[in-house]
Protein backbone atom coordinates (compact mmCIF):
# COMPACT_ATOMS: atom_id res chain seq x y z
CA UNK A 1 0.00 0.00 0.00
CA UNK A 2 1.91 3.49 -0.56
CA UNK A 3 1.73 5.78 1.99
CA UNK A 4 -0.83 8.52 0.17
CA UNK A 5 -3.54 5.57 1.34
CA UNK A 6 -1.79 4.82 4.25
CA UNK A 7 -2.69 8.55 5.81
CA UNK A 8 -5.77 8.86 4.11
CA UNK A 9 -8.47 9.59 6.90
CA UNK A 10 -11.19 8.21 4.76
CA UNK A 11 -9.99 5.36 3.95
CA UNK A 12 -8.98 4.91 8.17
CA UNK A 13 -13.06 5.79 8.59
CA UNK A 14 -13.72 2.70 6.42
CA UNK A 15 -11.46 0.43 8.00
CA UNK A 16 -12.46 2.01 11.68
CA UNK A 17 -9.38 2.69 12.29
CA UNK A 18 -10.88 5.94 12.91
CA UNK A 19 -14.43 6.05 14.79
CA UNK A 20 -17.04 8.11 12.71
CA UNK A 21 -21.21 8.59 13.00
CA UNK A 22 -21.67 6.67 10.24
CA UNK A 23 -25.32 6.46 8.63
CA UNK A 24 -24.96 4.24 5.82
CA UNK A 25 -22.56 1.55 4.41
CA UNK A 26 -22.45 -1.55 1.72
CA UNK A 27 -19.84 -3.03 0.39
CA UNK A 28 -18.77 -0.02 -1.95
CA UNK A 29 -19.73 2.79 -0.26
CA UNK A 30 -19.90 4.40 3.59
CA UNK A 31 -21.41 7.31 4.85
CA UNK A 32 -20.88 9.26 7.58
CA UNK A 33 -21.60 13.17 9.43
CA UNK A 34 -19.21 15.87 8.51
CA UNK A 35 -17.33 16.29 11.35
CA UNK A 36 -17.20 20.01 10.24
CA UNK A 37 -20.18 20.38 8.90
CA UNK A 38 -22.05 23.66 7.58
CA UNK A 39 -25.57 22.75 8.90
CA UNK A 40 -26.65 19.79 10.88
CA UNK A 41 -27.07 16.41 8.92
CA UNK A 42 -24.13 17.44 6.54
CA UNK A 43 -23.14 14.32 5.45
CA UNK A 44 -20.66 12.42 3.42
CA UNK A 45 -20.38 9.89 0.98
CA UNK A 46 -17.17 7.93 0.46
CA UNK A 47 -16.19 4.75 -1.97
CA UNK A 48 -14.47 2.10 0.67
CA UNK A 49 -11.82 1.87 -1.74
CA UNK A 50 -9.23 4.57 -2.34
CA UNK A 51 -10.47 6.73 -5.34
CA UNK A 52 -9.60 10.06 -5.88
CA UNK A 53 -11.75 11.32 -8.45
CA UNK A 54 -14.72 10.67 -9.73
CA UNK A 55 -13.80 9.98 -13.58
CA UNK A 56 -10.92 7.63 -11.67
CA UNK A 57 -13.93 5.09 -11.37
CA UNK A 58 -13.77 1.96 -13.77
CA UNK A 59 -15.89 -0.35 -11.85
CA UNK A 60 -19.70 0.12 -12.97
CA UNK A 61 -21.14 -2.22 -9.33
CA UNK A 62 -18.86 0.87 -7.90
CA UNK A 63 -20.87 3.82 -9.69
CA UNK A 64 -24.30 1.98 -9.59
CA UNK A 65 -23.42 1.88 -5.57
CA UNK A 66 -22.19 5.43 -5.50
CA UNK A 67 -25.82 6.68 -7.66
CA UNK A 68 -27.54 4.68 -5.15
CA UNK A 69 -26.34 6.02 -1.93
CA UNK A 70 -26.97 9.72 -3.49
CA UNK A 71 -30.51 8.57 -3.44
CA UNK A 72 -30.58 6.49 -0.54
CA UNK A 73 -28.74 9.05 2.32
CA UNK A 74 -30.92 12.47 1.30
CA UNK A 75 -33.96 9.74 2.02
CA UNK A 76 -32.77 8.88 5.29
CA UNK A 77 -32.15 12.70 6.06
CA UNK A 78 -35.30 13.50 4.78
CA UNK A 79 -37.15 10.73 6.65
CA UNK A 80 -35.22 11.31 9.55
CA UNK A 81 -37.02 14.88 9.64
CA UNK A 82 -33.32 16.16 9.42
CA UNK A 83 -34.49 18.42 5.60
CA UNK A 84 -36.91 18.47 3.47
CA UNK A 85 -34.03 20.09 0.72
CA UNK A 86 -30.42 18.99 0.19
CA UNK A 87 -27.59 19.75 -2.22
CA UNK A 88 -24.88 17.38 -3.00
CA UNK A 89 -21.48 18.32 -3.87
CA UNK A 90 -18.36 16.60 -5.10
CA UNK A 91 -14.80 18.58 -5.57
CA UNK A 92 -12.70 16.53 -7.93
CA UNK A 93 -8.85 17.83 -8.21
CA UNK A 94 -6.61 20.49 -6.99
CA UNK A 95 -8.32 23.15 -9.02
CA UNK A 96 -11.39 22.51 -7.48
CA UNK A 97 -10.57 22.56 -4.49
CA UNK A 98 -10.36 18.98 -3.45
CA UNK A 99 -9.51 19.26 0.04
CA UNK A 100 -8.86 15.52 1.27
CA UNK A 101 -7.71 12.92 -1.94
CA UNK A 102 -10.36 10.29 -1.68
CA UNK A 103 -13.62 11.11 -3.72
CA UNK A 104 -16.45 12.54 -1.70
CA UNK A 105 -19.67 13.66 -1.89
CA UNK A 106 -21.00 16.39 0.51
CA UNK A 107 -24.91 15.74 1.48
CA UNK A 108 -25.72 18.95 2.97
CA UNK A 109 -29.21 19.20 4.22
CA UNK A 110 -31.20 23.17 3.35
CA UNK A 111 -33.38 25.18 5.28
CA UNK A 112 -35.20 28.13 5.25
CA UNK A 113 -33.82 31.15 6.44
CA UNK A 114 -29.99 29.25 6.92
CA UNK A 115 -26.48 31.04 6.75
CA UNK A 116 -25.03 28.49 4.37
CA UNK A 117 -25.47 30.04 0.59
CA UNK A 118 -23.98 28.25 -1.99
CA UNK A 119 -24.40 30.37 -5.29
CA UNK A 120 -22.31 30.46 -8.85
CA UNK A 121 -22.23 33.35 -10.65
CA UNK A 122 -22.54 33.03 -14.13
CA UNK A 123 -19.08 33.76 -16.39
CA UNK A 124 -20.80 36.19 -19.12
CA UNK A 125 -17.59 35.48 -21.79
CA UNK A 126 -18.05 31.50 -21.23
CA UNK A 127 -21.51 31.74 -21.60
CA UNK A 128 -21.74 33.80 -24.75
CA UNK A 129 -23.08 31.59 -28.18
CA UNK A 130 -20.12 31.61 -30.15
CA UNK A 131 -18.18 30.30 -26.86
CA UNK A 132 -20.54 27.62 -26.14
CA UNK A 133 -20.55 26.65 -29.47
CA UNK A 134 -16.50 26.01 -29.80
CA UNK A 135 -16.45 24.39 -26.32
CA UNK A 136 -19.27 21.88 -27.75
CA UNK A 137 -17.11 21.04 -30.81
CA UNK A 138 -14.45 20.53 -28.76
CA UNK A 139 -16.36 18.02 -26.08
CA UNK A 140 -18.14 16.48 -28.95
CA UNK A 141 -15.21 16.14 -31.23
CA UNK A 142 -16.56 18.26 -33.94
Amino acid sequence: MNSEIDKCIFCEIVSRKISSFEVYKTDYVTAFLDINPVTNGHTLIIPNKHIERLDHINDPHLSNEIMDSLIKVPQLLIQSGICDDYTILSDNGHFAQQDIKHLHFHVIPRHMNEKFEFKLNTDFTAAKKSNLLSIWKKIVGR
